[in-house]
């Protein structure tokens, strides 16, 4: 048996192992807007509209990270760090055969 853990925008608080299926429907009628959903019995007056300020826009989820993106991703990491290793190396060899030089010419001066 394999647990899987997932995120959830409607998450509900429960005591011990007990669901009040009732407060969910009502909750869940209340966000979409159905026939459980509480009515209010006079409207509520709009109070006089202040300075407005910039409009809020939803912007659509981003799209999940599918294992092919994952592998990409890791696959142009890897060949980062690779490059990065390549070119320390070279520059370790540039430096020692730099060294070797200095010491050569070093003796025969």
């Amino acid at each position: 048996m394999q647990t899987i853990y997932y995120r959830t925008e409607h998450f509900i608080r429960h005591q011990g192992n007990l669901v009040d299926l009732a407060a969910y429907r009502q909750k869940l009628s209340a966000v979409s807007g159905g026939d459980l959903a509480p009515v209010l019995a006079e409207p509520v007056p709009d109070s006089e509209p202040e300075v407005q300020g910039p409009q809020l826009y939803l912007l659509p989820k981003p799209a999940p990270i599918t294992p092919r993106r994952r592998s990409a991703r890791r696959q142009r990491r890897l060949r980062r760090a690779a490059v990065m290793l390549d070119l320390c190396a070279s520059i370790a060899v540039v430096a020692l055969t730099a060294g070797a030089l200095a010491a050569f010419l070093g003796l025969l001066g």
